[in-house]
């Protein structure tokens, strides 16, 4: 009896089952992986050499401006190409207006019309230029946040006056040095007209270029209307060659005429300011 009381139940064990999905178990490699060693660091410059150039050029205004040696050969012959046809045009092409005769005595009795003479001067482009040089000064003065519309009034005026006076100095000194022209009033207005077209080139240049380029257009504007009427006006300094000309009246007329070509230069830059 006491042998049967030492003996344990036997407990049969049931495994318990659960929800929770069983753990995942993650592949283990077969075979070892070889990692690469990171490249070797490369050696930096030291700081002198970081921060100095010394044996670099200076740069290639080709590759700035994205011009390759091409196009620069073929602007440099355009360029050429048309300074020598103007050259060409001003010392073969002559500067003196036709002359219009009597049939009778073979006096002069003027100066031939526009459509039969080239060098004969017309208002056209000289109002033209007018009116576009009192516009565009509007133009400035609004840029400047100056503009009142007194101001196109105003700059009207002041160049008016000043082709005015001009033409009050050209004929006081063809009075003072006994020069009998046939030229017309409305011929010289239109020779004094032309000045505007260098001042509008200059105000343009001023809107978009800087000071330096301005000046480089006015000096070159400038010159080259005084050059102009330098040339034009000779006939009417000197409106007849078959005159006989002493030889200091001669020098007194061609000072004339450069001072006349000289004023261009003042009244330009009047006109510009």
């Amino acid at each position: 009896m006491s042998n049967f009381q030492n003996v344990q139940p036997y407990v049969v064990y049931q495994p318990q089952h659960s929800s929770s999905p069983p753990p995942l178990q993650h592949p283990i490699p077969q075979h070892p992986i070889h990692m690469r060693d990171p490249p070797a660091p490369s050696p930096s410059p030291p700081t002198q050499q970081r921060f100095s150039h010394p044996q670099q050029g200076p740069p290639d205004l080709n590759a700035i401006w994205n011009f390759n040696d091409s196009t620069a050969q073929m602007g440099m012959q355009f360029g050429k190409t048309a300074v020598l046809a103007g050259s060409d045009f001003v010392e073969e092409k002559p500067w003196s207006r036709l002359v219009k005769r009597s049939e009778q005595n073979g006096q002069m009795e003027g100066y031939k019309p526009p459509r039969e003479d080239i060098n004969s001067p017309d208002l056209y482009i000289p109002v033209m230029a007018f009116v576009t040089y009192v516009l565009l000064t509007g133009i400035v003065a609004g840029t400047e946040h100056k503009f009142h519309p007194e101001v196109l009034g105003m700059n009207a005026t002041t160049a008016f006056l000043i082709v005015m006076l001009e033409l009050v100095f050209i004929k006081t000194g063809c009075y003072l040095l006994n020069i009998s022209s046939e030229t017309h009033f409305l011929d010289l207005m239109a020779y004094s007209g032309y000045k505007f077209i260098g001042t509008i080139m200059t105000l343009m240049v001023s809107l978009i270029a800087p000071f330096w380029v301005v000046a480089v257009t006015f000096i070159y504007t400038a010159f080259s209307t005084g050059f102009f009427l330098l040339r034009s006006l000779r006939y009417v300094v000197f409106p007849d060659s078959t005159t006989t000309v002493n030889v200091p009246q001669r020098k007194r007329r061609i000072n004339f005429l450069f001072c006349i070509a000289a004023l261009q230069v003042v009244l330009m830059y009047f006109l510009v300011k």
